[in-house]
């Protein structure tokens, strides 16, 4: 049996071993909470109230860099997440709570936490403080649907539902409409991007709200039968005419709300620029920078894109696909009177399409519609307010310009890895890592490594690194290992279905694997374990066709013995640059 990976998913159905001072206690029950009005916690009491009940802990909140943090048990029970849908591990430290469909997942240490299987920014992270782990009460709060209310007198955290409860099934109340600001969006079974498509709908389309989780709407659809929707591809109407009901508290435009997510923009489901059409988008005397222009000129075999902005922006680029697109997500600025679609017609790209993607902050989001797989290189000045982009097909013989490759080296810090034979797994991959690194510099490639040190990086920034800067393909690099040392090869991994995802993404993801264990098994000469599914969290949060290599066994003393051989690591780097290079040139054809 296989080693124990720190990347792989809690699930609600694994064995969990609870922390010290985590056990299991009485509290509200979740029929209760499940319609509670008002649940109050007080920062330095070990008493919580839910409605006007009293339930007593065994610690207090704490307030630390400005957030309210409470005991993980006391804030998930009070929320309505029974016991039975509290996982903790604690080899990993991390925790996954579930609710009405919500499924939260955190980690100590880390901010990033996963709902529904998409990662979410914190500006705090979870924290163990004598023994007991804590939560940041706001996050998770906003995470399973309730909103969230800070009294600096009372030094009080109010929770209440955000939205009111589905009545019976969920299908005979309403809360109003949405209309989508998108093509081609996915209507899915359930509140996330491992659901099924059941239909799709398009810009303009008018749905009956009957129930809302954070990020997703539960709507009607036109032809009968319900489904979900992601928020940020739709605004809201409002409730019926006449119906003397307010708009749902929580959702996209609601001033006592965050508005659109708060974590970054995610790739990944169907859909247009994502930002509200010039109809409906605010006015424009709003404070906040605008874009100025945006210029293209059609340069030969190149696409060249200048944006300018009245201030400073971020900039954040990915690609999505079925069909190809480029999206560049700019943070700090809004629109403007840039027009939302302008026809481009070069040999890359086909058009260009605008959007008010969200809005605290602003961020406006460019839809570049492409003719085909493409590269692109970017340069944002100095003082942030010019972006300069070219955009262009590769010929065959720079398969690997300019493309961005994340390569993870597993593990580093106080983390080893496998130990075995004297052998420590992170200083491995880290070596392995470097010189693949180095050979894709020599072809033109633009490498990203996770880290190029002995220092510990988080469970969800690896991907996290890969995605924000674009990565056209993600390599995490590790070394595998068994109780039984006569357990010997080489695999490599991709997510399991049980991970979700685009179905499109696993495919190619598959297809990168293949390429990259044919070349190293040719290479190493050891034992063909094959291409492998596994729900690793690297391979779930990336937004890139994403693989996991297991290069040799540590446990296995021949292997082992291999594992320090410099021409061994040089095989193993040839083979996986040269797995990449294959998977390109199919793909370009």
């Amino acid at each position: 049996m296989k080693k124990g990976k720190f990347y792989r998913l809690l699930t609600t159905g694994a064995a969990a071993c609870l922390a010290a001072g985590l056990l299991f206690f009485s509290g509200p029950a979740s029929s209760q909470a499940a319609g509670v009005q008002k649940i109050v916690f007080k920062v330095g009491e070990k008493s919580y109230f839910v409605d006007e009940n009293a339930f007593s802990m065994d610690a207090s909140p704490f307030i630390s860099q400005g957030r309210t943090y409470v005991p993980l048990r006391y804030l998930a029970l009070a929320l309505g997440v029974d016991n039975k849908d509290i996982q903790w591990n604690n080899g990993t430290k991390s925790v996954l709570l579930a609710r009405n469909g919500v499924q939260v997942g955190l980690t100590v240490g880390s901010k990033i936490m996963l709902v529904n299987g998409q990662a979410r920014d914190m500006d705090v992270s979870p924290v163990i403080e004598d023994g007991r782990s804590y939560l940041p009460a706001r996050h998770v709060a906003e995470a399973l649907g309730y909103r969230v209310e800070w009294n600096a007198a009372a030094r009080t955290v109010l929770v209440q539902p955000a939205v009111p409860a589905e009545s019976g099934s969920g299908d005979t109340g309403t809360l109003g409409r949405v209309v989508v600001q998108g093509n081609l969006v996915n209507v899915r079974s359930g509140p996330g991007l491992q659901y099924e498509v059941l239909a799709q709908v398009n810009n303009g389309d008018r749905l009956t709200v009957l129930g809302k989780v954070p990020d997703w709407y539960k709507v009607q659809l036109p032809g009968g039968g319900t489904g979900w929707i992601v928020a940020w591809y739709v605004r809201e109407e409002g409730p019926p005419a006449g119906s003397g009901d307010s708009p749902v508290p929580g959702a996209p435009g609601d001033d006592t709300s965050r508005g659109m997510p708060e974590g970054r923009p995610q790739p990944g489901d169907d859909g247009s620029a994502g930002g509200e059409d010039a109809s409906q988008q605010p006015q424009e005397q709003e404070q906040g920078p605008a874009l100025s222009s945006i210029d293209v000129d059609p340069a030969g075999d190149v696409t060249r894109v200048k944006v300018t902005a009245e201030g400073a922006m971020t900039c954040n680029i990915f690609r999505l696909s079925s069909p190809e697109r480029l999206v560049v997500d700019l943070t700090g600025v809004r629109p403007g009177n840039i027009p939302l679609e302008n026809a481009v017609g070069t040999e890359a790209v086909n058009k260009l399409r605008v959007g008010w993607f969200s809005r605290d902050p602003d961020v406006t989001r460019l839809v570049f519609d492409l003719n085909g797989p493409v590269r692109y290189r970017s340069s944002l000045s100095a003082d942030g307010k010019t972006l300069v982009m070219e955009i262009y097909i590769p010929s065959p013989g720079d398969i690997l310009q300019d493309v961005v490759i994340a390569i993870d080296p597993g593990h580093g810090g106080p983390d080893p890895g496998a130990l075995g034979n004297g052998l420590r797994e992170k200083d491995i991959t880290l070596r392995i890592a470097r010189r693949v690194a180095g050979l894709l510099s020599e072809q033109g490639a633009r490498p990203l490594l996770t880290r190029d040190g002995d220092y510990e990086v988080g469970l969800y920034e690896r991907a996290d690194m890969a995605n924000r800067a674009g990565a056209e393909i993600f390599v995490s690099i590790h070394i595998n290992a068994n109780v039984n040392p006569s357990v010997q090869g080489t695999a490599t991994y991709i997510l399991s279905p049980a991970g979700g995802g685009d179905p499109g993404r696993r495919e190619e993801s598959r297809k990168l694997a293949g390429y990259i264990q044919a070349q190293l098994v040719k290479r190493l000469g050891l034992e063909n374990d094959g291409v492998l599914e596994a729900n690793f969290a690297v391979l779930r949060t990336s937004t890139m066709p994403a693989v996991l290599v297991e290069v040799a066994y540590i446990s296995n003393p021949r292997e082992a013995a291999l594992l320090t051989q410099d021409w061994f690591i040089e095989e193993a780097a040839q083979g996986i640059v040269q797995g990449i290079a294959d998977y390109l040139h199919q793909r370009w054809g």
